[in-house]
């Protein structure tokens, strides 16, 4: 396979990199191009930006959930079958990784997608030092294709043309894009930068805006160019990715509106191709929940929108009382945080749902951030979330409980904090809740585990196996 394909990576973090990939992603889709976009990393916020700027979803790329590099391969040209680009966006540097020979960096996620990449460099305040520095980028690792650069925060023409000519005669390194420094056309970081994210129109705009801006500084057809240069790539039939298992006429009811949004697709797939139907639904503004099966509460900011959640007192109720007679619910940290007595936040304390008898605060440093290894306690084991010996996720919450006692954990951390660095997911009749946010990639058993526990409750299963 040749689908034409970019990894736009970076000399550090928080160059640009989100920005310059929804502007890219946006002007391809504006010219009718079907581009398919990924994000290197655990990431939630920006593949939403991704997916409303390309005008299709948004998967991500990960070497911690999907540690066979072959089966990672596999998933990623799945994913480009039937595309015309690609435009991967990579997290952190280009080499930032936690072990020190590297592996999992952007630099091995390039080679083993075997994608030219576009490095951008910020280079405010920086002069022809940019040379010896974009150099050791390209000579650290030869396995790599650094194809084009991205300038981005340049002071003046002066400095513009200084440094272009600087990296023409030193590198031969085409520079496809110099973009002005501009501070207001960017893809804000978490809270602030949420106010988009939770509202679509304000999103649309955004991207309409920062695309439109962009495009006078990004040469596209040159980004084009490269991306055809990108080598033949293939699936190596290591494993099959149509698996087959008895399928579930089930729905499932997704909790989906501006406070609960962060859901990995690859989960809500996982759920479809399990034969269920997804039935969204929003805690927000629906006063009752749908005719479900069970219920998957995702994560978010409840805590944005805790007033509101609050005031919706019919939802709460009828949650409740559905989960006092037996309804299964799936809970992710900010769906978590919902379950719970109450939410204390900016001094105000907002009622929640009162399943957990617990109360939610929050610290200004993450209680939890990065991959999280869970382990099912023995006595869980014969639970449908103990059939996984060990689940991946990833974990990133400000949210902590006041007290933890009476409360049953289900799973022991190996890696990450979860509830109190200790364990992670609490269970009550037939809810499961915790911080971690599971992939489906890294578990396959758990959401099938999930559905059949579900089925056993509901008379709803036909075998459609052949």
């Amino acid at each position: 396979m040749s689908t034409p394909r970019i990894y736009l990576s970076a000399v550090r973090k928080s160059s640009g990199k989100t920005t310059i990939a929804v502007a890219i992603n946006r002007i391809l889709a504006n010219r009718d191009i079907k581009v398919q976009p990924f994000k290197k990393g655990p990431d939630f916020i920006d593949p939403m930006w991704h997916s409303q700027a390309a005008g299709r979803q948004c998967y991500n790329l990960d070497f911690f959930f999907v540690n066979n590099k072959k089966w990672l391969k596999d998933y990623f040209v799945s994913k480009i079958e039937g595309k015309e680009i690609a435009i991967i966006e990579g997290n952190h540097g280009l080499f930032d990784d936690i072990n020190i020979l590297g592996g999992s960096d952007n630099a091995a996620m390039a080679k083993l997608t075997k994608s030219p990449i576009i490095l951008i460099v910020d280079v405010k305040q920086m002069g022809r030092t940019v040379v010896p520095l974009i150099m050791g980028m390209k000579d650290f690792d030869k396995g790599i294709n650094i194809a084009g650069i991205i300038l981005n925060r340049v002071k003046s023409k002066r400095h513009q043309s200084r440094l272009e000519k600087a990296i023409r005669h030193y590198t031969g390194i085409q520079i496809v894009g110099s973009i002005p420094e501009d501070d207001s056309i960017t893809v804000e970081q978490r809270h602030l930068g949420l106010s988009a994210v939770l509202n679509r129109n304000a999103m649309e705009t955004r991207i309409a805006q920062i695309a439109a801006y962009l495009s006078k500084y990004i040469d596209i057809d040159a980004i084009i160019k490269i991306a055809n240069s990108a080598g033949k790539i293939d699936k190596v039939a290591h494993r099959d990715q149509s698996r087959r298992n008895k399928r579930f006429d089930l729905n499932i009811g997704i909790a989906y509106d501006e406070a609960f949004n962060f859901y990995y697709k690859d989960n809500l797939d996982e759920i479809e191709r399990l034969g269920a139907k997804i039935v969204k639904f929003s805690p927000l503004h629906d006063r009752i929940l749908p005719n479900v099966d069970a219920i998957y509460l995702g994560g978010g900011f409840p805590e944005l929108f805790a007033e509101t959640l609050q005031n919706n007192l019919s939802m709460r109720s009828c949650l409740r009382k559905k989960i006092e007679e037996g309804l299964f619910v799936y809970a992710e940290c900010g769906g978590l945080l919902y379950l719970t007595e109450d939410i204390k936040y900016n001094n105000k304390t907002y009622d929640m749902v009162g399943i957990f008898k617990t109360h939610t605060c929050f610290t200004k440093k993450p209680k939890g951030h990065g991959y999280v290894r869970l382990k099912p306690k023995n006595q869980y084991k014969n639970s449908w979330y103990g059939q996984t010996p060990e689940i991946r996720g990833h974990e990133f919450h400000h949210g902590n409980f006041d007290k933890f006692e009476g409360m049953r954990s289900v799973f022991d951390i190996t890696r990450g904090y979860g509830i109190d660095g200790v364990c992670d997911g609490i269970i009550y009749k037939n809810v499961l809740a915790g911080f971690t946010h599971v992939h489906a990639l890294s578990s396959p058993l758990f959401f099938k585990s999930w559905l059949e526990s579900v089925y056993r409750e509901t008379p709803a299963m036909i075998d459609k196996s052949a």
